[in-house]
């Protein structure tokens, strides 16, 4: 497993999303805008491999059927847009108040996560970009599956480990391959019945049914040497990318028009 290390504590991790300081360093620092810009669902190219609604038709595309979603980790609620369009009950939860405001405001039912916690049972629970922030993630699927109707479904989306290393950041405590990400889910008793790989970014999509039979963790010599020459590469990359960034502006302006040829 790759992950980051060391990790921020339980504690520093709920005042982290809830002070907002994570929007702040990894968006634009203008949450209300970033938020704005989310909802915006009127001119996407769905023909693009990936797109702002991928999430929704992967979802829709595995004919499961779908009346109630739960999201952890929604921000402002703007992932549920597409379904609460489509006559299914949303419910979204959240750690940052400024985006939970915001959804409240489009009426979008936004819970806070620092002050309740997941209630009832949905036909499908929405993990998008959040299992790779979270410290011990069998832990929170095993959670997570009493929340689930007989025949629902965990939807999980992670930036994977398929030809480089995924955005590194202090936040990010996990880096899921698609053999670790399977081995997790069905260490949590979990049986992915639907997945998708996008090759243009890595993100790792997949449908996951629990099945309540644990599974022992995945054991692969091969997935290993691959990931370690994932990393390897990475590591070249990542020393370039810094002695770029400690040119002068000009250089590497320069550097980037030479690319861009």
């Amino acid at each position: 497993m790759l992950y980051s290390n060391p990790q921020m504590t339980p504690v520093s991790t709920t005042q982290f999303y809830a002070s907002d300081d994570y929007r702040r360093i990894y968006g634009s620092g203008d949450l209300l805008r970033d938020s704005t810009e989310k909802f915006q669902y009127e001119h996407i190219d769905r023909t693009d491999e990936y797109h702002q609604l991928t999430h929704f038709d992967f979802v829709m595309d595995s004919g499961v059927n779908i009346e109630s979603v739960a999201e952890i980790g929604a921000g402002g609620g703007w992932n549920l847009v597409p379904f609460i369009n489509e006559g299914i009950h949303c419910q979204g939860y959240d750690f940052s108040p400024q985006l939970i405001e915001a959804g409240r405001k489009r009426g979008i039912d936004m819970l806070d996560l620092s002050e309740s916690v997941l209630s009832g049972r949905y036909d499908l629970i929405m993990l998008r970009h959040v299992l790779e922030h979270v410290d011990d993630p069998i832990n929170q699927l095993l959670q997570l599956s009493s929340h689930l109707t007989a025949d629902g479904r965990l939807f999980i989306e992670v930036p994977g480990i398929v030809e480089k290393i995924p955005s590194l950041q202090n936040a990010h405590y996990h880096y899921f391959s698609e053999v670790t990400l399977h081995s997790v889910l069905g260490q949590a008793g979990f049986e992915i019945t639907h997945r998708k790989v996008i090759q243009r970014n890595g993100y790792l999509l997949v449908m996951a049914k629990h099945s309540g039979i644990a599974q022992p963790p995945t054991k692969c010599r091969a997935e290993y040497q691959r990931v370690m020459g994932v990393v390897s590469r990475g590591r070249r990359g990542m020393f370039k990318a810094t002695l770029v960034e400690s040119l002068p502006s000009p250089m590497k302006r320069a550097l980037v028009r030479l690319r861009n040829r």
